[in-house]
């Protein structure tokens, strides 16, 4: 029995181990509570050194260090196996237990040699301790963990009323602990339970603005208004500046109005990036994303038109970035938009074949409508700005189709004071037609001025114009329309970059034109090159392009190398054979014309035909 001095201290004891259980059954914060409990453990246990509070990882299967109090870091490292060493079985045993000794206390320290030698190292060196209380932390469901205390100086410090405190310790600690974690799991299911709300609520709200935008943007349609209605409403939807763009990037219609050409006049600045954003947008059919700086954002959604993209509905945004309900809107709008420029398209090519049949009549020699001469025709032609010298990409009617617009945007109707009698797309041409047009250095301005145009809208390719000359009747149309087309190739094929050419500027070169079409003038061409053309065909050499890449460079063999893509000594090389071949001498003048003369003509002849052909 304990004598009377000794008994309120126990009784003091007691009253602080229910203090303490109380206390701690109001602690929720769980990693607060691992540290209170060693520490409160150590307190009411005053010969107790150090301690050791470990609980179970389900997930690792292995009782894991929380909190020590008196050991090193290394402590930390340590993890035991349910049976391991003194707490883990403690722990699958569910029972405490006292060692007064260090006797009794090593033989159970049966732990695994690395997790020894951190417990020595967190320990100083110390591989024993002298006495030990060990308690699990048990609840109806099982044991969650474990704690030990520990005396490293003196043997029977600790008693088996001390080992009942631990005890009570223990079971008020599990208590706790299980009630935090309640509150823990319950608090993070709150949390969860409130974000999905929010999520849900972000998503309604979303889906409100979606099916209100729809519906703003469906009205269009159901009310059959334009294009420019329906940018008008985007942009007031959305809040944003809205541009729909053809496929040329040039900008059709714009809200707020813009002094714009084509999507890239946007923002100078970021027109490679609004480029690349264009150039995605047409390759993966699908809207995109441009980030402009300054929190500035441009969507780029593609109009559809079958297997073709029609154009681009451009918005940009300022102050507020576009979400998905902005990025399903402006999509919404490009699909609606399709279907105008589809009938744009349509009566686009209506009004060239009419004005292609309106050509034909002059072709045929009858001037339609009663139109009066004198006539004039400009024939407008694309070449595509490739370093390659033959290498030539097909034109496609796409990029015609613009040059129209830009032409018909320049001269506004009318060029030298008369209108265009006709405007359409023959073959690989632009031909214009005017009755009665009087003041050419006008029409040569405003030509000018559409090929500038132009190339804004696409940089890859260079636009050029060939004005014949007046035409006094219908009946000499169709000759000085193949006239001026053959002008028009023949600059294309020597990659004349003026704009602007008049067919009289040929001078002298308008007769080899003509002669190509007479019969002993082809004779003597057939002569003179018929072996240098044989050759050619049948090895497949290059003779002819050498020498006329040599004549168009001035003779300058460097220069034709450099075009040709050879070295000088193959430009040489054939220029000696084709001499051999022909029998004629470059070197010298009259065999040099000659030489020349039959060049041109042969080419001359060869266009004809094609042009024919088209």
């Amino acid at each position: 029995m304990p004598s009377d001095a000794e008994e309120p201290t126990r009784i003091d004891r007691l009253e602080a181990i229910i203090e303490i259980n109380r206390s701690l059954a109001s602690t929720l914060d769980a990693d607060a509570l691992t540290h209170r409990i060693l520490r409160e453990a150590i307190r009411i246990i005053p010969a107790a050194d150090a301690g050791v509070l470990l609980l179970y990882d389900t997930d690792r299967e292995r009782l894991v260090v929380r909190h020590a109090i008196g050991f090193g870091p290394s402590i930390y490292k340590i993890e035991l196996a349910p049976g391991e060493s003194l707490t883990g079985r403690a722990f699958q045993e569910r029972r405490s237990v006292l060692y007064q000794t260090q006797e009794a206390l090593a033989p159970q320290q049966d732990l695994a040699p690395a997790s020894h030698r951190l417990l020595a190292a967190a320990a100083g060196g110390i591989e024993y301790p002298h006495s030990a209380l060990v308690a699990p932390l048990l609840t109806h469901d099982g044991p969650i963990g474990a704690m030990i205390v520990e005396n490293f100086s003196t043997p029977r410090v600790f008693n088996q009323f001390d080992l009942r405190l631990f005890e009570g310790l223990a079971q008020g600690a599990a208590i706790a602990m299980v009630n935090a974690r309640l509150f823990t799991s319950e608090r993070a299911a709150r949390m969860r339970l409130e974000t999905v709300n929010q999520i849900v609520s972000e998503q309604r709200d979303q889906l409100e603005r979606r099916v209100q935008l729809q519906e703003a943007l469906a009205d269009i349609v159901r009310e059959g208004l334009s294009a420019d209605a329906l940018v008008a409403r985007l942009a007031r939807l959305c809040g944003a500046s809205v541009f729909l763009c053809d496929s040329l990037r040039a900008v059709r219609i714009a809200q707020p109005s813009t002094d714009a050409l084509t999507v890239g006049d946007i923002d100078d600045e970021h027109r490679e990036v609004i480029g690349t954003a264009v150039h995605e947008a047409e390759a993966t059919r699908s809207p995109q994303r441009a980030d402009l700086g300054a929190g500035r954002v441009l969507l780029v959604a593609p109009i559809p038109g079958g297997s073709e993209i029609l154009g681009f509905l451009c918005a940009l945004f300022g102050d507020t970035a576009p979400d998905e309900v902005h990025t399903a809107a402006v999509s919404s709008a490009a699909h609606i938009a399709a279907t105008e420029l589809v009938e744009q398209r349509a009566r686009e090519e209506g009004r060239i074949r009419a004005q292609a049949d309106t050509l034909e009549q002059l072709v045929q020699g009858v001037a339609p409508g009663g139109a009066q001469g004198p006539f004039l025709v400009a024939v407008g032609r694309l070449q595509h700005n490739s370093l390659q010298y033959r290498a030539q990409p097909a034109v496609d009617h796409r990029q015609l189709r613009a040059l129209l617009a830009c032409a018909q945007h320049e001269l506004g109707g009318n060029a030298g004071r008369k209108p265009l009698l006709a405007a359409t797309v023959r073959d690989h041409h632009l031909v214009l037609v005017w009755a009665g047009a009087d003041d050419e250095e006008n029409l040569q301005r405003r030509l000018r001025a559409a090929t500038l145009r132009f190339a804004l809208l696409d940089p890859a390719w260079q636009a050029s114009f060939v004005v014949s000359d007046a035409i006094d009747t219908a009946t000499g149309f169709a000759d000085a329309l193949a006239e001026t087309r053959l002008v028009a190739e023949l600059h294309r094929q020597v990659r004349n970059a003026i704009p602007v050419h008049t067919v009289r500027s040929l001078g002298a070169y308008r007769l080899i034109l003509r002669s190509a079409k007479a019969a002993d003038v082809l004779r003597m061409c057939e002569d003179t090159l018929g072996a240098v053309l044989r050759y050619d065909r049948d090895r497949g050499t290059s003779m002819l392009p050498t020498l006329r890449a040599y004549l168009n460079h001035g003779g300058a063999t460097k220069a034709a190398a450099r075009a040709l893509s050879v070295h000088p000594h193959t430009v040489q090389y054939r220029l000696g054979r084709l001499e051999e071949l022909s029998g004629l001498s470059l070197s010298a003048p009259h065999d040099r014309l000659t030489l020349e003369l039959s060049l041109r003509i042969h080419d001359s002849a060869a266009l004809s035909d094609s042009l024919g052909r088209d």
